[in-house]
């Protein structure tokens, strides 16, 4: 959508990497001057430029509206009055350098956040951010007072990966708000939290979260590196736009790293040597480097006793495997229906119908995939309706007039059920282009195109890697330390090791 737009429409404005800011000058005319032509104040009716004097001291005083409240706005300036006039009261008529007022307000004005400023370059950025800075006559240094309070929805339970016992808490699109959420679980002074601003005209705020002692040092500066690399001019996707450039994804459709909207995931990630990513106006966090059996696993596992949760985690790996090879399978066992013992004639005998019966499973798997695309898109007081409609006319109607056998909707049905039954939507959806792959390959070749496909779909997920870490790890290459945890849920108790080769083995506490 942003590459059209670049092609059909020519934008004169510069891009921001060619912008160049001067220095700050001592004279107020001259930075009000430069500041109300670049930020557009008089024309963008949120920037807010307001001009004071105080105690003979005149002053201009930046920030963007719909950032802060009023009343703590009209707070903030009372005291920033009261303390230039007992400054000026406490200096009488001795003489003052500017510089000596400035280190005086960054240390009196009665707010959580002070500092001073001296590059425009970052003056123009906390402007664009939500803060106040207030630029004084003769100083060519700046003030950041940080009045700022994000427009933000409440904490609610996330959406995707819900959970019937356990915290109810989610992120939302505040990194401020989700980084304290980490934060609260995990009260670790050796928890690192590195801000970076990605994009030249978004600049927006990212993250990088991880444990120093824990954290495989070369991942963290890789990731470093690839985040202050970050190509684009905005990052209009959030999480998305940083996961395809740090993974350098192409066209392999399986996810690197896992998306998460709950902070008790991303804190166990922290715990396990991964690195944590939170990006500004995104609800969901990166967590990474992931192997395929990270978005298999389900956070409701621990929130369950051992045994129930080693049943769910077992059930989970089936459903991942039938949610990719089961349709496919079907078909080419209805093609050799003749060679099929008796225990599986069924299987083998659908009812004869005038399209071929991968062609009702191709039918069957993009309707499905279109009816989700509608329910996400209709209004919520709809969907529910929409969806019992959609349902009656393309199963009931479909069967009565001979265009699909049920076989094609119990097994496409089914497959997309164990499909949702994951709790990562990034490995769902690539299962589902797994699947229909399989599918075509059944439907074409039979027997030797469901092998060539499976084939082809191993080596894909053989070769992909997250990091440098093997996808298929702790099976490829081989690890038992990590497998023990892979297929059982064991006591929480006994968690003394994770499952990450990147992670230094923790130090058991037991002597």
């Amino acid at each position: 959508m942003l590459q059209t737009f670049r092609e059909g429409v020519t934008c004169s404005m510069p891009n921001t990497m060619e912008l160049t800011f001067p220095e700050i000058a001592s004279k107020l005319d001259q930075n009000d001057e430069y500041l109300k032509k670049l930020l557009g104040v008089g024309v963008s009716w949120d920037m807010l430029a307001k001009p004071f004097v105080f105690s003979g001291q005149r002053m201009t005083a930046y920030t963007a509206n719909g950032f802060f409240l009023t009343m703590n706005m009209v707070l903030i300036l009372d005291n920033l009055e009261k303390t230039l006039r007992q400054y000026f009261q406490d200096q009488g008529n001795e003489p003052f350098h500017i510089q000596e007022l400035i280190e005086y307000l960054t240390v009196t004005v009665g707010f959580v956040q002070v500092q001073a400023v001296d590059k425009m370059q970052d003056a123009v950025r906390y402007i664009l951010s939500g803060p106040m800075v207030l630029f004084i006559d003769g100083s060519n240094v700046a003030v950041l007072i940080d009045t700022r309070i994000y427009p933000m929805r409440s904490i609610s339970q996330p959406e995707v990966e819900r959970v019937v016992r356990g915290p109810r808490d989610g992120f939302i699109e505040v990194m401020l708000m989700n980084v304290a959420l980490i934060r609260r679980r995990l009260r670790d002074p050796r928890l690192r939290v590195e801000l970076f601003q990605i994009g030249t005209r978004a600049q927006t705020d990212v993250s990088l979260m991880y444990l120093e002692d824990v954290t495989n040092k070369d991942l963290v500066r890789d990731i470093r590196e690839k985040i202050k690399s970050f190509p684009l001019d905005i990052a209009a996707m959030g999480a998305q736009s940083m996961t395809e450039w740090i993974g350098q994804v192409k066209w392999n459709p399986y996810p690197i790293f896992r998306l998460t909207e709950r902070p008790d995931v991303a804190t166990a990630g922290l715990m396990e040597g991964q690195v944590v990513i939170v990006v500004d106006t995104t609800p969901e966090v990166m967590i990474g480097p992931t192997t395929i059996f990270h978005h298999i696993h389900h956070p409701d596992d621990y929130h369950n006793y051992p045994s129930v949760g080693l049943y769910m985690r077992i059930a989970s790996f089936l459903g991942f495997l039938f949610s990719v090879f089961g349709p496919s399978l079907f078909i080419v066992l209805a093609a050799e229906h003749d060679h099929l013992p008796k225990s599986l004639m069924f299987l083998g005998t659908p009812k004869p119908l005038p399209l071929s019966l991968g062609l009702q499973f191709f039918i069957t798997q993009v309707v499905i995939d279109l009816f989700e695309r509608a329910v996400i898109n209709t209004p919520s007081t709809l969907a529910t309706a929409i969806s019992i409609f959609a349902a009656i006319i393309f199963s009931q109607f479909a069967v009565m007039m001979n265009l699909l056998s049920p076989e094609a909707l119990f097994f496409v049905g089914t497959a997309a059920v164990a499909q949702y039954a994951t709790s990562s939507r990034e490995l769902g959806s690539a299962n589902r282009v797994a699947r229909l792959w399989m599918i075509v390959m059944a439907w074409g070749l039979g027997g030797k195109g469901l092998v060539i496909a499976s084939i082809i779909w191993l080596f894909v997920i053989w070769r992909t890697r997250a990091m440098a870490v093997p996808y298929l790890w702790p099976i490829v290459p081989f690890s038992w330390r990590g497998l023990k945890g892979l297929f059982s849920r064991n006591p929480l108790y006994q968690l003394g090791n994770i499952t990450n080769p990147l992670r230094p083995q923790r130090q058991s506490s037991k002597k």
